[in-house]
Formats: C-alpha cells, sequence, structure tokens
C-alpha cells in the first residue's frame, strides 16, 4: 500500500511535547483508503499539527503517529459517507483542495495550510486570504479530491445503467489491462518516491452476466474485504509495484507516490478473474 506511518518519537523530542488537552478528535483518510483516527495533537510553541511534512494523531497508547500530508486524502471530523453531491462538486483541479462547513453551507476551496491548538483549522481561500475555521464548525477537508472520489467511488451509482456500455478502445502507447488474469506487468520499473499518474478509460465485465460492467472506479453495488483493495468496490482500477501491497487508482488522474522500488503492475479490484472479461486502457505518465 502507499501509506507510510512512521513513528513520531524522535519528532516529539526534537520539537516538544505533544498537548492533548481540549484537542479535537480527527480521521486520516489516506489515498489508499485506509482510516487513522485519534486526537489532533500539536507541538513546539506554534502549536501546529503539520509539523515536517507530516500530519499527527495521538493513540490511545499515548505514542503517536505521523503521516505524510501528501498520503492523506481527507481529514474528516464527522465520520460516515459523504453526501453524493458533496462528492460530485469536488473539483478536478488538483491544484484545489476543499473545506466543508457542518453548516451545509458552500464549500470552501483554496489550500490547508495548518491544524493549531488542536481546535482551529488555517486555510488560505482562494484570493490568498489566510482565514481560521474552529475544528468543531468543518466536517471535512478534501487534501486530494481526486483520491477521495477513488475512495467513495463517487461517479457510481450503485446502478448498472449508469456505467458505460461501449467497447474499449486502446489509445496509442496505453497499456492493456485485462480484466480475467490478477495482475498486468506494464514493463515499467519504478524507485520508491516517484510520481507516477494514469489515465485509464473503458470498461469490463466482472461476471459473465449481462450489464454487469465495471468502469475504472468499479462498481458499487459490490464490495468485499477480501478485495485486493478493500475501500474499492469491485472492478476498479489498482496497482501495486513488485510484492508492495496494492493501491486504488480508479479514475484518479493525479499523480500517486509510489510505495516501493520495482516492477509497476496493475489490475482489478477482485477475488475471482477466470470469469471476468474485457480490458482498461491506461496511460501512465511518469
Amino acid at each position: 500500500m502507499i501509506r507510510r506511518v512512521v513513528s513520531t518519537a524522535a519528532l516529539v523530542a526534537s520539537v516538544g511535547v505533544s498537548v492533548l488537552a481540549g484537542a479535537e478528535r480527527a480521521t486520516f483518510i489516506l489515498t489508499d483508503g485506509e482510516r487513522k483516527s485519534g486526537p489532533v495533537v500539536f507541538h513546539t510553541e506554534s502549536r501546529e499539527n503539520l509539523i515536517n511534512g507530516s500530519l499527527n494523531l495521538g493513540a490511545s497508547d499515548g505514542k503517536e503517529q505521523a503521516f505524510p500530508v501528501d498520503q492523506v486524502a481527507v481529514i474528516d471530523f464527522i465520520g460516515g459517507r459523504p453526501q453524493r453531491a458533496e462528492l460530485q462538486a469536488l473539483p478536478s483541479d488538483t491544484g484545489t483542495q476543499v473545506l466543508v462547513l457542518r453548516s451545509g453551507g458552500a464549500q470552501q476551496l483554496g489550500r490547508f495550510i495548518n491544524m493549531v491548538g488542536g481546535d482551529t483549522v488555517r486555510w488560505q481561500n482562494q484570493a490568498g486570504e489566510q482565514q481560521q475555521y474552529a475544528i468543531r464548525d468543518v466536517s471535512r477537508i478534501y487534501l486530494n479530491p481526486q483520491s477521495a472520489r477513488t475512495i467513495w467511488n463517487a461517479n457510481g451509482t450503485g446502478q448498472r445503467a449508469a456505467i458505460g456500455t461501449s467497447g474499449t478502445a486502446l489509445e496509442a502507447g496505453a497499456t492493456r489491462v485485462a480484466a480475467n488474469q490478477p495482475w498486468t506487468d506494464t514493463g515499467i520499473s519504478v524507485k520508491k518516491g516517484d510520481r507516477v499518474a494514469f489515465r485509464a478509460t473503458g470498461q469490463i465485465q466482472f461476471v459473465q452476466s449481462a450489464g454487469e460492467n465495471a468502469g475504472p472506479d468499479g462498481n458499487d453495488s459490490v464490495r468485499r474485504q477480501d478485495y485486493p483493495v478493500t475501500a474499492m468496490p469491485v472492478g476498479g482500477l489498482i496497482g501495486k509495484v513488485g510484492s508492495s501491497g496494492p493501491f486504488p487508482i480508479g479514475s484518479n488522474a493525479q499523480p500517486i507516490i509510489m510505495p516501493a522500488a520495482g516492477r509497476l503492475m496493475l489490475g482489478v479490484n477482485d477475488n475471482v478473474w477466470t470469469d471476468n472479461s474485457g480490458y482498461f486502457s491506461v496511460v501512465i505518465t511518469k
């Protein structure tokens, strides 16, 4: 998986004691779909949570975990699944982040700066002005809207009629990801930390019955805990590097940080491939 969690023991020693009193709680939804919850801790005289490129959460054992900010898709303060309209309104611009208020007010476009004091979000709006919001007034912060779309299958309706029925055309230079085999070797070797972008088109059939189709984001009508990526529905486009854990790709066009060094493999999110048919056309850009 592309998650990288590091102990913050050394960080705490170098920047000061973590303060938990009065801190709000948050769930970090990682770009591979995993969720980590805990108090929003802070350090140093500036009382900041984001330090040296990592967001930090407290834990019940008194220790902390740090999560590289580029591997956190969503900071969630209320839990549950967002409304479909909220997900569909997320911008396609990979440089834009989104803050959503609990009042149901308009989504605030801009950039996340930090969380301070365990109870406040610092935000920069599109005009470049810095703003502050009490965490108790914020429902979610989408740091990576495209990964959030994939995790919650924002384009899926759970109705098969919403999935396109046209055949897949293999683009020039694209990789053909067959649905009837676990993994397709892309022929590309990557290094750990490389940023690789994917553009997937087409659809596959995940059982031998009419209408059982899935696009790159999968078909939300079927989810299983024994799929390679449990946070993604059946048939979605996934990847892995060498023997590392699989990660979701879907229709996300934003570059994904490679979790390891090795050969890049692509596949579909399923646990039985012999009854699948079709393929995705995937253009890969390093």
